[in-house]
């Protein structure tokens, strides 16, 4: 058995209320805020909104509604005089008194230009280099570029000496290593003869009596420590 609820048919939906069927007064109260050139293409769409547009009322609230706001604007808008400190508002005397001015700044200008120092000057003078004057009367080259040229060199000089010092510092780590080498052999011979000398004889003590080396023997040792610690370095 169906539904009795799904054979009932369902009551048509209203329609949304459109622009046209709204009352005068409101369309009047709307068409209030458009401007002219809004309400020329609008009364063309129909003969009420034809109607509505050419109403002397409309008109008149909206010259009431443009009289309010601008007695409202008027009062808080910037005077004349702050709209030339900004730059907004230029003048036709503001713009001559500028190019007054720009034509007084130039004649300055080409004056001071005129009696500036020569190049040579300047360098006698010790404020440009040596390198910016060419005696032979060609241009010497700019500031810049010596400033540069100088950077470069002082660079290279830097690189040369830090290569030269930690060449020295390898040749002297290998002479100290040598020295030590060295060192540790003279102790070593000393320590040889040291054992080999003549002892004083104290009283109730027993000392035994060497004889001491021979001074070639001495340095016949230590010729071979020698030669065998440089043996080991260049190994």
């Amino acid at each position: 058995m169906s539904n009795p609820t799904q054979s009932l048919p369902t009551p048509p939906q209203p329609a949304p209320p459109s622009l046209p069927h709204l009352p005068p007064e409101l369309l009047l109260h709307i068409l209030t805020y458009l401007d002219i050139p809004d309400l020329l293409p609008l009364s063309r769409t129909s003969h009420l909104f034809r109607h509505l547009t050419l109403d002397p009322l409309l008109h008149s609230f909206r010259l009431a509604r443009a009289s309010a706001i601008l007695n409202h604007d008027i009062p808080l808008r910037p005077r004349l005089a702050d709209l030339m400190n900004r730059l907004i508002y230029v003048t036709r005397t503001t713009m001559v008194a500028r190019h007054l001015g720009r034509k007084l700044v130039g004649i300055k200008l080409n004056r001071k230009l005129g009696s500036r120092p020569s190049v040579e000057e300047l360098v006698g003078w010790g404020v440009l280099p040596g390198e910016c004057y060419n005696k032979g009367g060609k241009g010497g080259l700019a500031p810049g570029l010596v400033e540069t040229k100088r950077r470069v060199e002082r660079e290279r000089v830097r690189d040369f000496l830090r290569g030269w010092v930690e060449e020295w510092r390898r040749k002297g780590s290998e002479i100290r290593g040598g020295e030590e080498e060295k060192i540790e052999v003279r102790r070593m011979a000393r320590r040889f003869a040291r054992k080999d000398t003549k002892e004083q004889p104290r009283w109730g003590r027993r000392v035994e009596i060497r004889e001491a080396p021979a001074r070639a023997k001495v340095l016949g040792l230590r010729r071979f420590w020698e030669k065998v610690g440089r043996e080991g370095i260049a190994g």
